[in-house]
């Protein structure tokens, strides 16, 4: 095991209305070393939250999250985070974004031959030169798992990474991130609304409930790659979770929120 939640808590407290909203309550979880572990669920359930306190970015109102052994305390280059949105820096070149995450402990040559073997890992060392502007959508994606790739983290964390690009773009980008990620032994959580894409890249799949989010059911996908969408196994399972995606998206007919009275607070 390389990282896990336990027993995790988190409350957005609202400090004008006193009032807390509970994005997770009780979320207990392991990710497994070489696991590439998808996180499904409706929109709210604390996905991107969860992945947030993996990456050190927030921390747990109550529990505990544990990074090989230790309480994480904040972000730490053994892990890394691929958003959504490329958050490439646009006034420098691909070359000078990806060697930007290598350990400034190394020369500048140094740090560009990294980002370089990088760069030809996802296929764009002939765009090293080139400005962000210059590229399109599913290359500036690839140059910012490049950049994830370049710190040499233990953990990659993914939030959506692929939402905004068109479906082609989209599943030669999941073919790209399996290939990295069986090529390069890393561990992988992935956070997506599709089931298609969890099941073809997921070795294990956790579904998440409405908010506030807890882990509902789990699967392990044992399926070798690259795997058929239409065989009857993925079929069969792919209606189980969404079957299991509709009855946690909802209680008599809407949204879960829950939200709770923070004592002490003002207002």
């Amino acid at each position: 095991m390389i990282a896990s939640l336990e027993n995790v808590s988190k409350v957005f407290t609202n400090p004008r209305t006193g009032k807390g909203l509970v994005a997770l309550n009780d979320v207990s979880m392991d990710v497994g070393e070489g696991d590439f572990l998808c996180l499904i669920g409706p929109s709210g359930c604390g996905k991107s939250t969860t992945l947030n306190l993996l990456a050190g970015f927030e921390l747990p109102t109550s529990g505990r999250v544990m990074f090989k052994g230790k309480e994480i305390a904040g972000p730490s280059p053994e892990r890394g985070v691929v958003f959504q949105e490329f958050s490439l820096y646009p006034w420098m070149t691909v070359m000078q974004n990806v060697a930007f995450s290598v350990s400034k402990g190394r020369t500048k040559e140094e740090r560009e031959a990294l980002a370089m073997k990088q760069l030809e890992l996802v296929g764009l060392s002939d765009f090293a030169h080139a400005r962000p502007n210059e590229l399109s959508g599913g290359m500036k994606q690839r140059v910012a798992i490049a950049r994830a790739l370049a710190m040499d983290a233990d953990l990659l964390l993914m939030d959506e990474p692929f939402g905004s690009l068109d479906e082609q773009t989209r599943r030669k980008m999941d073919n790209e991130v399996l290939r990295l990620w069986e090529g390069q032994g890393k561990t992988v959580v992935f956070v997506t609304h599709s089931i298609e894409e969890a099941l073809m890249l997921g070795t294990r799949i956790l579904l998440m409930s409405a908010s506030p989010g807890r882990i509902d059911r789990e699967w392990r996908v044992d399926t070798p790659w690259p795997r058929d969408p239409t065989s009857p196994g993925m079929a069969a399972l792919r209606k189980e979770i969404s079957r299991g995606l509709q009855v946690c998206s909802c209680a008599n007919g809407a949204p879960k929120t829950a939200f709770i009275e923070i004592q002490g607070a003002d207002g």
